[in-house]
């Protein structure tokens, strides 16, 4: 097994970067690529990056793209929202800009 959580940080950076190359190529197990790197995230008590956020859904755990996610901003008593909208699986994540 791995030693330390730099190998396993390595490990969950390179399943991520792996499952959006494929995701051009329809591999049907990118969701599961995903699923494994957030599984080992949990386990090593290691917070993702936001950019990791951004870009993977995490209720179904596909890669957003233009085809399956819509944004919107809001802006709600000076305050304003990103709200991402999946369209896999209809979760609405919502993120404070200012």
């Amino acid at each position: 097994m791995y030693k330390d959580k730099k190998d396993l940080r390595k490990k969950i950076f390179f399943l991520i970067d792996f499952a959006i190359d494929e995701q051009d190529k329809n591999n049907p197990y990118v969701e599961e690529y995903v699923s494994l790197a957030i599984r080992i995230a949990k386990k090593i008590n290691y917070r993702l990056p936001k950019e990791i956020h951004m870009k993977v859904c995490k209720k179904c755990f596909k890669i957003r793209n233009s085809n399956n996610t819509r944004y919107r901003t809001e802006t709600n008593n000076k305050k304003k929202f990103l709200k991402i909208h999946c369209l896999a699986c209809d979760y609405l994540k919502k993120i404070r800009i200012s």
